[in-house]
């Protein structure tokens, strides 16, 4: 579930002990890399010279939820502030954030970018609050049989997740691997099923090989959160405010692709990125978040961490090679290829055999010394 409720909001008495300052209206706005914008917290504060309790929903479909409201509840709106900008080049600026002051005293937020609304309140009228929220969730955004995933992002608050759908892709396990495959991908499968339990998987092989449409596939058939860390973040396995995020979760999935540095051996490569994983693996903080990892990797498994290969801790390894000649004719005919295959491919040049081939021709250098061949001749 995505909805965040925030129940903390003083009392009168209370601000003698938590200060509530007045903040003026000329401080309300929030400076980021992307925009200046108004903090509806802050504008809260500001408006009653007080904190607010708050309710959070990510994924709603902000354009139908605001014009829903702006309609129902205009004899309620007090005030509106809004923002208009240009999305794309030489576009017209477009309504982008809304934020209502209604009568009542509730402050509720639109936010375009992320996708959510923001209800802020008073306890006095928490039940108005509470109504509301259930009539803007029915604006929740359907996954029309798509998979949400999490991506992990870090912004200037911290950590946090964006919801991305990924549509269930059409792959056959027995056409696109080799035979020895099957039989993993069903222990895989029955372990990612199972609740409250954790472990590493490990997916490794050369580039084309199928590993991230395996992922993508396996994700849409198991019914658990799914984290998505990108390689460019894989270091922040290691920072503290990631696992508060994942605490959030418990019972989830974790992938990191492109994980060699994470997984490398400690003696070969620093042990921090390695310990966290093997800590969120099979350590005490396991025991809280019985979180399952998939690490999908192109390096050799001999320079894979030998602590992340014991029993109890790896639920499987597989190794993704080139798909055997004879299945590689019976994809490429299935596909409709009249191309001839005679030695092993990979599942990316089985698929792109109409694509043109782009070699890469490198120029050597000669070593040595030229040589006159009329001085050599003489």
């Amino acid at each position: 579930m995505d909805t965040k409720t925030m129940t903390f909001s003083p009392s009168k008495t209370d601000l003698s002990v938590i200060p509530c300052p007045f903040i003026p209206l000329s401080e309300v706005f929030s400076h980021n890399h992307s925009k200046e914008s108004i903090n509806p917290r802050l504008l809260y504060v500001a408006l009653f010279d007080t904190l607010p309790c708050w309710i959070y929903q990510k994924s709603i479909n902000i354009k139908k939820a605001q014009q829903w409201f702006a309609i129902h509840y205009a004899d309620d709106i007090r005030d509106t502030y809004f923002n208009k900008r240009c999305f794309k080049l030489n576009a017209l600026a477009e309504y982008d954030d809304f934020i209502y002051v209604m009568h009542d005293g509730l402050v509720v937020y639109f936010d375009t970018g992320c996708q959510s609304i923001e209800i802020l309140f008073d306890n006095s009228v928490q039940s108005k609050a509470d109504r509301l929220h259930r009539e803007l969730h029915r604006f929740r955004k359907r996954n029309n049989n798509r998979k949400l995933i999490s991506l992990v992002v870090l912004d200037k608050d911290g950590f946090d997740t964006v919801d991305q759908s990924i549509a269930t892709p059409k792959l056959s396990i027995n056409d696109n691997y080799n035979d020895d495959f099957a039989l993993i991908h069903q222990t895989i499968l029955k372990r990612l099923s199972k609740k409250n339990d954790k472990g590493v998987v490990l997916l490794h092989g050369k580039p084309g090989t199928g590993k991230t449409s395996y992922i993508r596939y396996l994700i849409t058939k198991v019914n658990k959160k799914v984290f998505f860390l990108p390689p460019h973040m894989a270091a922040s396995i290691t920072n503290p405010d990631l696992i508060s995020l994942l605490l959030e979760h418990p019972n989830s999935i974790f992938v990191i692709e492109d994980a060699e540095n994470i997984i490398m051996d400690r003696r070969q490569k620093g042990g921090s990125a390695v310990s966290s994983l093997l800590n969120l693996s099979d350590g005490l903080l396991s025991d809280c978040l019985n979180i399952q990892i998939i690490c999908s990797f192109n390096t050799d498994l001999s320079k894979v961490d030998n602590a992340l290969m014991r029993k109890g801790r790896l639920i499987a390894s597989y190794e993704f090679q080139e798909l055997e000649m004879e299945k590689a004719s019976r994809l490429s005919e299935k596909l409709g290829f009249l191309r001839e295959i005679a030695r092993p491919m990979t599942l990316t040049d089985i698929y792109n055999q109409q694509e043109q081939d782009f070699p890469v021709t490198t120029k050597r250098d000669g070593i040595g010394f030229l040589v006159n061949q009329h001085a050599v001749a003489k």
